[in-house]
């Protein structure tokens, strides 16, 4: 681009030093690092800003003129494309974050409705830039928008409300280990011992096992164990077997008919006739892991959110997954602690992220920033993520560290090609690797993953060792 060519771009920019700062970066052949702030920098290379600045020029041609509307600003370019840019510029007049595509356009209502975390200046603003790279694919490409902010949830209400489960269940297992003690008949023994495997079964289906300390998971086999020494009491003092009492009768009606009930709804939701389950090399390797949130309603989130009026479909197979710790220090635990404040203190973190497919990259997202245990980025539910197309749908890999995303869009991957690893940045109170399967509609795909037999389901540990 010749000098007056250039002289002219910054001429129609005016006084704004936000359209400066763009007609000086779009409109140069070369990115120059001056322009960007050294935050912006360090989560997104400057080869990387280059490839987005040559992908625009391949599409549109050379820039024309910056046209500012609103907090928003126009990029028209000589071949007759244009591009909606949301950026930012710190106290030195440097970019320090800023959007293209129609990201632009929620990238601006999340900074007008989003009050602002009381930070300092030159941190308000978390950077989501991803890089395009031109590509022929039939199935949609999402477009990174930052989270700008995000609601911190009470650290105390998360540590609570575990405490609240422990006690729940503590309380609900005191009265089964009381009832064969007190019942008044063997009959109504008989049926404390028959209702005893099904309240196990809810319990260790139910109960958030992987984020409670190890001895939890003795509460649901205790019952049993409990009803069968109770054995000696019905034989040695004779008790009748006619007639049970009725809270013999109420309890085992109850427990029974709950366990049945949950059971229906673990159940993944039926899919098209069609939609057989796609195979899945495991994401994660070379440790134990456990899925937390998957199944069906009862037990898995997303699932519940997909069947409500307007929730997402894409999300009704979702699974989460999170590492178990191995050693002394952890005790199969997936966390250091109740709950913790750190992301440092889960097994997960950091964990490497391999891809489970033969595919082409549609969308590769980072730069979004991994935000604290027990606070949701309900602005990003995905965080930073990788989109892999295959012949049957595209998987999705959500919750990845910032700053680790390795592949680029159109890139060809293969099955254990690293892709990142395990971060905080999605839709999560805690660090775990969300994965779905949609097809090109954006309609949930049913999966399944080699190393974990059968539907993935709450609970459901496997482990790799690679």
């Amino acid at each position: 681009m010749g000098m007056g060519t250039r002289l002219r771009l910054r001429a129609s920019g005016g006084t704004d030093p936000v359209t400066q700062a763009l007609v000086a970066l779009f409109g140069a052949p070369l990115v120059e690092p001056m322009l960007i702030s050294e935050r912006l920098l360090q989560r997104v290379p400057v080869h990387r800003l280059q490839e987005t600045l040559d992908g625009l020029r391949e599409r549109h041609g050379e820039l024309r003129s910056v046209r500012r509307r609103r907090d928003l600003h126009l990029l028209v370019f000589a071949g007759g494309g244009s591009e909606l840019v949301w950026a930012r510029l710190d106290e030195h007049g440097r970019l320090v974050s800023f959007v293209t595509g129609p990201g632009a356009l929620t990238a601006r209502h999340a900074a007008t409705t989003v009050p602002a975390p009381s930070r300092p200046a030159e941190e308000t603003v978390p950077v989501a830039v991803e890089a395009p790279v031109p590509v022929a694919v039939e199935a949609p490409v999402e477009v990174p928008v930052p989270v700008l902010t995000v609601t911190p949830v009470a650290k105390s209400a998360a540590a609570v409300s575990l405490q609240r489960t422990v006690l729940a269940y503590s309380g609900a297992t005191a009265a089964e280990l009381t009832f064969p003690w007190i019942t008044g008949s063997g009959t109504g023994w008989l049926l404390i011992l028959a209702q005893t495997p099904a309240f196990a079964w809810y319990v260790l289906r139910t109960a958030p096992t992987h984020a409670l300390p190890p001895w939890f998971r003795l509460l649901a086999p205790a019952p049993i164990v409990i009803t069968l020494l109770a054995l000696a009491r019905v034989l040695g003092l004779g008790l009748p077997w006619g007639l049970p009492g009725l809270p013999e009768i109420g309890l085992c009606v109850g427990v029974v008919g709950l366990t049945a009930w949950t059971r229906q709804r673990a159940r993944p939701v039926p899919g098209a006739p069609t939609a057989h389950p796609l195979l899945l090399r495991s994401p994660l390797r070379d440790g134990t892991f456990v899925c937390t949130e998957a199944g069906g309603p009862a037990t898995n989130r997303h699932a519940e959110a997909s069947l409500q009026p307007g929730g997402d479909r894409a999300l009704r197979y979702a699974a989460d997954l999170v590492q178990l710790g191995d050693g002394p220090q952890w005790r199969s635990r997936r966390a250091l602690g109740l709950a913790p404040a750190s992301n440092e203190r889960y097994a997960i973190f950091g964990h490497p992220v391999q891809c489970p497919v033969d595919g082409v990259v549609l969308a590769a997202v980072d730069g979004l920033p991994d935000h604290a245990p027990q606070v949701s980025s309900a602005n990003h539910p995905d965080g930073n993520h990788v989109r892999i197309g295959t012949d049957r749908g595209v998987i999705v890999l959500s919750g990845l560290r910032e700053g680790s995303v390795q592949p680029r869009r159109g890139q060809h991957v293969a099955a254990g090609t690293p892709l990142g690893s395990v971060g905080n940045s999605a839709e999560a109170l805690e660090p775990s690797l969300r994965v779905r399967a949609e097809n090109s509609v954006g309609l949930a795909l049913p999966f399944r993953i080699e190393e974990s037999p059968g539907t993935p389901c709450r609970g459901r540990r496997f482990t790799i060792e690679d």
